[in-house]
């Protein structure tokens, strides 16, 4: 049986997870150990290799690239040409220096210099397409970070929903979700904007570089001086940025996953009345949070003050070398020196050019995040589910419910040292009714666990119509089953959507029936909208008997040839425990039932009782058979019918 979240896959499990496989099996120890291992390495430079991890998810969309490209290099051009659109309205239209500007400007505009107007919707027409393209630069990268993000999003929530139970436990749903959530918005802001930001500043500061080159070799040396200043103290100060990032980054994470906890459980929160130290521990949390943030700030506003400071300092040098270039230029009739045009469009270069490696600087860090998010949910995508389809799997259709269990050896990898089940050997016929008894902890959940091959056991045979469940897809087998739990997980959405989850396409009239034979169906009609009545988060609005009676609905509905009910009527009062107990016993006539109960005059009627005692089957038979044995059986009736069981 699959599950649709990590949540709910973490709440499917028992009581007691596994312990002790093989290192190199545990996918959830190992994330769970690389999770420790990135915080102990939060001090160490890191790189932007993991960013090409990406390019699988980016090239499925070759065209969006391409039009970035196209757009994003026609917007250059226009945002270069507006420097040279300056140079023709300084020289052409406002200033008439010499002769020689004055031929310029005639052949430049083709018409009389005296026509200021032409200059200008020069520049109007620049200016418009470089809006244009820059528009279209935009949107093209914009929607290929939206659809790659919405591609990785569903590619990690489809491995989240593949993994084993064992991966839930080794590594907190909350630290999942904030991979999940959190770092794939990282790598949003960078495919949608920092990239594109980037090799928009890469491309106009190169072709910045050369029509300086152009226009004065002398000041274009003198401008690349200021780089290697501004750059060498930012590259260092980033790296402390990043480190602070990934800090406020994990704080963030475990005050999200404390509140996801305490907010998920507040009833008990509140009964307990322990909300002063939940908001005790999330205040710490979220200060920490801060203080992290509040660091990663100052450093950032010190690489901003290098970088302004020395920039405009450097470009104040530069102009003040123009202006002499430029009264050189008047004092020769134009022989030497630079125009008034020059000087204006050489500096709005530079400032392209300096501006471009103080924002370079910036989105290195941003993309140094990115990265380490990238990384962080790559990792999510190699993690392989240790329960896994063979490679020619066994068909399994219509299963009868035969099923055996033969020398079963099982260890939870949690408590390596405690072994769950011991030698478990049973057959159970089809059709019949067993129920599985015995003190908490003796191993009765963890049948359940292996059958539904949540796990794989150390040794033994686990079979279901005399095909051994490891031989078949883990969907295959689990539809065979249907399940009902203790703490019954129920899902957001209508009293008909959580029944219909039993059976994907089943018609309402099957829906009305299932809750009919589950003795739902009048909870339900008193409900505000009936069936189409949202219950809330995880059907909070509902008892604990209304829960369970759902659950057991849903599992009628699916309908499958076995069935598994684990304490499924414990939350029911008498009357309705009585009349669900009929359903089950009409609907165990044509399935294979497994029942776990501590209560055991729910089993009475069993055709045969499984007793087990830490992980071990203890002794087998009828109510009266067990109860003439004087065993285990016989105790534990005696304490529930007040001594009167062997009477």
């Amino acid at each position: 049986m699959s599950w649709p979240c990590a949540k709910q896959i973490a709440t499917v499990r028992a009581a007691t997870m596994v312990d002790n496989y093989d290192e190199s099996r545990s996918s959830g120890a190992a994330l769970a150990a690389t999770i420790e291992e990135d915080k102990d390495k939060r001090g160490k430079a890191r790189t932007v290799k993991p960013l090409r991890q990406l390019w699988p998810f980016i090239a499925r969309y070759k065209l969006i690239v391409f039009a970035f490209f196209i757009f994003l290099v026609l917007a250059a051009a226009m945002q270069l040409s507006i420097g040279l659109a300056v140079k023709v309205i300084t020289d052409c239209g406002f200033v008439d220096e010499t002769k020689t500007v004055a031929d310029y400007c005639t052949k430049f505009a083709v018409g009389d210099q005296s026509d200021m107007g032409s200059y200008f919707k020069f520049a109007i027409l620049i200016g418009i397409g470089a809006a244009v393209f820059g528009a279209l630069r935009f949107y093209f990268i914009s929607i290929l970070g939206q659809r790659v993000i919405a591609d990785i999003r569903k590619a990690v929530y489809d491995k989240l929903t593949r993994l084993s139970p064992e991966f839930f436990e080794r590594v907190h749903t909350g630290e999942v979700l904030s991979r999940l959530t959190t770092d794939t918005t990282l790598i949003e802001s960078v495919i949608g904007s920092s990239v594109s930001f980037a090799i928009r500043s890469i491309a106009t500061g190169i072709g910045s570089l050369i029509i300086m080159f152009f226009i004065s070799w002398k000041l274009t040396l003198l401008v690349m001086c200021i780089g290697p200043a501004i750059i060498l103290p930012t590259v260092i100060i980033g790296k402390r940025i990043r480190t602070l990032s990934r800090s406020s980054q994990d704080n963030l994470a475990t005050a999200s996953s404390r509140a996801g906890e305490s907010l998920g459980a507040i009833q008990t929160v509140q009964a307990f009345t322990r909300e002063e130290k939940e908001r005790r521990d999330f205040s710490n949390a979220v200060e920490n949070t801060y203080i992290a943030h509040r660091k990663r700030i100052g450093v950032r506003s010190l690489m901003t003050l290098i970088i302004f400071g020395l920039g405009m300092t450097g470009m104040v040098g530069v102009f003040w070398y123009g202006a002499q270039e430029v009264q050189n230029f008047r004092a020769s009739g134009g022989n030497t020196g630079m125009t008034s045009g020059d000087i204006f469009a050489f500096g709005i270069y530079a400032f392209s050019v300096v501006s471009g490696v103080g924002f370079l600087t910036g989105t290195w860090t941003e993309l140094l995040r990115a990265s380490g998010a990238t990384e962080r949910v790559m990792e999510l995508l190699a993690e392989e589910p240790d329960i896994t389809a063979p490679e020619n799997p066994a068909k399994l259709a219509n299963a009868e419910g035969a099923i055996e269990f033969e020398n079963v050896n099982f260890i939870y990898p949690s408590r390596p040292t405690e072994q769950t089940l011991r030698d478990i050997s049973f057959k159970i016929n089809p059709g019949e009714t067993v129920a599985l008894v015995g003190p908490s902890g003796a191993g009765k959940s963890t049948i359940f666990q292996v059958l539904l091959r949540f796990y794989d056991t150390q040794s033994g045979l686990v079979t279901i119509d005399d095909v051994t469940i490891t031989a078949l897809s883990p969907q295959d087998l689990r539809r065979q089953f249907a399940i009902v739990q203790q703490n019954t997980p129920l899902f957001s959405g209508s009293a008909m959507e959580n029944i219909r989850y039993g059976r994907e396409g089943a018609s309402d009239a099957d829906v009305v029936a299932a809750a009919k034979a589950a003795f739902a169906h009048d909870f339900i009609e008193r409900l505000p909208e009936g069936y189409d009545t949202d219950l809330g988060e995880s059907a909070v609005t509902l008892s604990g008997g209304q829960r369970q009676r759902l659950a057991i609905a849903r599992a009628i509905l699916r309908d499958a040839p076995v069935l598994l009910l684990d304490e499924a009527t414990s939350a029911l009062d008498a009357e309705s425990e009585r009349a669900v107990q009929q359903a089950f016993e009409e609907m165990s006539k044509s399935k294979t039932t497994l029942v776990i109960a501590h209560r055991l005059a729910t089993v009475l009627k069993a055709d045969r009782i499984i007793v087990m005692d830490e992980g071990r089957v203890v002794e087998t038979g009828t109510h009266n058979e067990l109860l003439k044995n004087k065993g285990l059986y016989a105790r534990l009736a005696n304490l529930q019918f007040d001594g009167t069981a062997t009477r």
